[in-house]
């Protein structure tokens, strides 16, 4: 079966941007997506990147238009410099990866609510009853998943995610990876697109 590795992070509007384009994807080429949220506090020291705070300003500035064009564009009403950005804890991506332990198979829809939580309502994703709530609207039980979040279960599978990552040269996010290829930014869609669709002929 065709696989898609999905490196993202909670707190990166690209990973937002991109998120329901590539559900869309899957549920049209009909594989199997691995959803790996990591750390990109470690992976940006050893790659070259910068969190955003520490980007010349330049860049700040073109990062900003970038991000209007494009949620103009996706008509995605992204709020280029929210309120609660960056986030501070890891505890968002620490609950998507319980979800996913958890077998939930709503990781992938978790994961899409908290982003959108920061980029769109403006809300605090680092704040537990935030968390609560988005995990509850989604019919999963929220003590668990948070309990389970807290675990070193959780810690050590985000450490192994980002491990992974850095093997398969992720510096970025969000990254794609189909096979051998590695796709980063949700600019790179199309690309993944056309592998995918070059991969289903071929079958």
């Amino acid at each position: 079966m065709i696989e898609i590795d999905y490196y993202m992070s909670h707190g990166s509007p690209w990973t937002f941007l991109g998120h329901e384009r590539l559900l869309a994807m899957v549920k049209n080429f009909d594989v199997k997506l691995n959803i790996y949220p990591v750390n990109y506090g470690d992976i940006f020291p050893i790659s070259g990147g910068l969190p955003v705070s520490k980007r010349p300003p330049q860049r700040q500035k073109i990062r900003l238009q970038e991000l209007e064009r494009w949620s103009k564009y996706l008509k995605i009403k992204l709020i280029p410099q929210p309120k609660f950005f960056p986030s501070k804890s890891l505890l968002p991506s620490l609950v998507i990866i319980a979800s996913k332990i958890k077998n939930t198979k709503k990781e992938f829809v978790l994961a899409n609510d908290i982003m959108n939580a920061l980029w769109v309502e403006e809300l605090d994703i680092d704040n537990e009853k935030t968390l609560f709530d988005i995990i509850t609207k989604i019919g999963l039980d929220a003590d668990e998943i948070m309990s389970l979040a807290k675990t070193s279960e959780c810690t050590k599978t985000f450490e192994n995610y980002t491990s992974k990552a850095i093997k398969n040269d992720v510096f970025g996010a969000p990254t794609f990876i189909v096979e051998d290829q590695v796709y980063w930014g949700q600019d790179r869609l199309d690309f993944v697109e056309r592998h995918l669709n070059e991969l289903s002929k071929s079958e």
